[in-house]
């Protein structure tokens, strides 16, 4: 995907916004959330306030024409729209029962269009949810849950910035599963006069992950291309030498006064990536995690702390998320014997944590690329016993082979790398099949595998098709993956139940085929890259079928032929484009994807917007697609903020 930058007013280059600014500027639209009053009233004047509660907004001449026809074609050749037709339109054409209608014998074309647009059911593309109506009364395993993996960073896994504030982003978002790596804190002095002490507190912390490093017997390799080449954090000008950085904290905490208590922190280990206070962290998850969500929040833990700071850890824990953290089991729900119902665990914070050995812990931390070499991995501690006795009904276990999945205790979790998961499923059907019962009944956690530096992401609806609940994305990419994520958690709270053939206690998967056709109508507000110019600007809509494909061949990808300007109308050649006979699907976990790019004569296309949506909720009919930003994953909007980036289309749907 090739994502580019967008046109502005000001001439001063401005900075690329960061992942935070991203995220907390805006809640990240997901396709369920409609434009409130997407075109006011009259077609007439796009400058008329219809209401006084909305702004005016900007609907351009390719819509009206297409909403105009659409009218005309519900009158069924008559001047004038009844009210009996305008129920059959909205029953027949658009797939929605509705007596939400003005009462009024006979409706004109301006009165048509503001009932017909303000009526998310029968307007928006994608089929409006309401996360209250969730079945909460199944064992957790039953559901998909919306996860996140080294949640800290706001960018790539080498040398990007780690904040408290990534956290408060993603659990706004609907996250319900985050990641916390965890580690010796670095010694601070106290008292400190230099008008930088932030600044030198910083640079500590990273002298102390390297000295904890040397002092366990770990050099960081400076072999490995790439890394130890790249520059510190910017606030840092010290060597990049993990012994002379030890040496100098070393020399400055001997030469300075008392050592505070310390406490630890949150890092990418083996990295430049920043670090972050734990407790900062978890006072951040604390002032997000129920403010708008009721549903649990599981905490992921990777520990690298040794004994002592991980019973620090139990203690800040237990201060940030009193009457929070779950730490017993309840009376009514032995963590030996079963799993408890998702509404027994309302407002809760969940601990997942491993118990780990030197084998299993060199094994795991192999899998994962976490650790520059096999020293470093061996220095890892095990868990203490208080730590590990927060793991009440989500307690890590490690996979080794498929042997692992003998394993019958409800509370396990197995966390797996992409590319040993891939390997398995794709052996043999016996070997599939065990991994598909064993996800019927416990929990699998799927995460990206360490060569993913620039924090890219697997496709999660490979592990979602195999019953694994948590596929752990890297949210501040936006590509394929995060796209695909957003879509099938929208309009939700972070858990969805499993379809029918995925829940405990069922064995067939049932599958059905799909004949869908997607005609692009025309579009409005298509962002212009900075290099370019409206008028020359050449518009194209790629559509895709996101399916388990029956065999690789098979092409799901259909284009649009590009139209001018950046409110392109495909009038003159609408055609369908077809995707007929797609069997062996299960429609809510499949997807479809479009995506608007200018054609380029050179090496790929530029992509301009995007919209992605679960197949189960794309409603038919002739509906209004928002279009989403390629790097932030909003809604596009221009002109102020009066005009949506959109496309209408026409979607005639049949499952069989």
């Amino acid at each position: 995907m090739s994502c580019i930058s967008f046109r502005r007013k000001d001439k001063k280059k401005k900075e690329k916004p960061s992942f935070m600014r991203r995220m907390t500027t805006m809640k990240i639209a997901s396709p369920s959330q409609p434009t409130s009053a997407l075109f006011m009233a009259s077609l007439v004047s796009s400058a008329q306030v219809f209401n006084a509660t909305h702004k005016p907004m900007y609907i351009h001449d390719a819509f009206k024409k297409h909403a105009v026809r659409v009218w005309k074609e519900a009158c069924g050749g008559d001047k004038v729209l009844t009210h009996e037709k305008f129920l059959r339109f909205f029953k027949r054409t658009q797939g929605v029962t509705t007596t939400d209608l003005p009462d009024k014998d006979v409706y004109t074309f301006e009165e048509f269009f503001w009932a017909w647009s303000n009526n998310k059911a029968a307007w928006n593309a994608v089929r409006p949810l309401d996360p209250t109506e969730i079945d909460l009364t199944y064992p957790i395993s039953n559901y998909f849950i919306s996860s996140s993996h080294n949640t800290y960073l706001e960018g790539n896994q080498l040398s990007s910035k780690s904040s408290a504030e990534a956290y408060k982003a993603v659990l706004r978002n609907g996250c319900r599963c985050i990641e916390i790596d965890v580690w010796n804190g670095a010694p601070s002095r106290t008292p400190s006069k230099s008008p930088h002490g932030e600044h030198r507190r910083h640079i500590s912390n990273v002298s102390a992950m390297s000295r904890t490093s040397v002092r366990h017997g770990s050099s960081l390799s400076v072999d490995q291309p790439g890394l130890y080449t790249m520059r510190t954090p910017r606030d840092s000008g010290t060597s990049l030498d993990p012994k002379e950085l030890s040496d100098r904290l070393d020399q400055s905490t001997s030469s300075s006064g008392s050592i505070q208590r310390v406490e630890p922190i949150v890092h990418h280990h083996g990295t430049m990536t920043t670090t972050v206070p734990f407790r900062e962290v978890c006072k951040a998850v604390r002032e997000e995690a129920f403010v708008t969500n009721h549903l649990p929040i599981i905490v992921s833990l990777e520990v690298g702390a040794e004994r002592e700071q991980q019973e620090m850890m139990v203690e800040i824990m237990k201060e940030e998320w009193a009457g929070l953290l779950l730490e017993e089991p309840f009376e009514d729900c032995d963590h030996l014997k079963q799993q408890p119902r998702l509404e027994q665990l309302l407002d809760k914070i969940l601990i997942k944590v491993k118990r780990l050995d030197d084998c299993n812990g060199e094994i795991q931390e192999a899998q994962r690329g976490r650790s520059l070499t096999v020293s470093s991995l061996r220095s890892k501690p095990p868990i203490c016993e208080m730590l590990a006795a927060l793991a009440v009904y989500t307690r890590s276990e490690h996979f080794d082979d498929l042997k692992s999945l003998s394993s019958t205790t409800p509370s396990h979790i197995f966390s797996v790398n992409e590319d040993k998961f891939l390997d398995i499923i794709s052996q043999d059907k016996a070997k599939l099949k065990k991994i598909m019962d064993h996800n019927r009944q416990y929990f699998m956690r799927i995460y990206p595998k360490g060569l993913r530096f620039d924090s890219s992401n697997p496709d999660p609806t490979i592990p979602w098709r195999r019953g694994v609940q948590m596929v752990a994305m890297n949210w501040q990419k936006t590509d394929e993956g995060t796209m695909l994520n957003d879509a099938m958690f929208a309009g939700t709270n972070g858990w969805i139940l499993k379809p029918t053939g995925f829940l405990t206690n069922h064995d067939e998967i049932p599958t059905r085929t799909v004949d869908l056709r997607i005609t692009v109508l025309a579009g409005q507000s298509i962002p212009v890259p900075e290099s370019g110019q409206a008028k020359k600007l050449r518009t194209r809509v790629k559509v895709e079928l996101h399916v388990e494909k029956p065999n690789k061949s098979l092409d799901l990808t259909r284009t649009t032929q590009p139209q001018a300007t950046e409110n392109p109308d495909w009038e003159r050649n609408p055609y369908p484009l077809e995707f007929l006979g797609v069997g062996g699907i299960v429609e809510e976990l499949s997807f479809v994807r479009f995506k608007v790019e200018e054609p380029s004569s050179g090496f790929g296309n530029e992509l301009l917007a995007w919209a992605c949506i679960r197949l189960d909720r794309l409603q038919q009919g002739y509906r209004c697609l928002d279009l989403y930003h390629p790097l932030t994953r909003r809604p596009l909007r221009r002109h102020g903020g009066h005009s949506a980036s959109q496309l209408f289309i026409k979607v005639e749907k049949n499952v069989r």
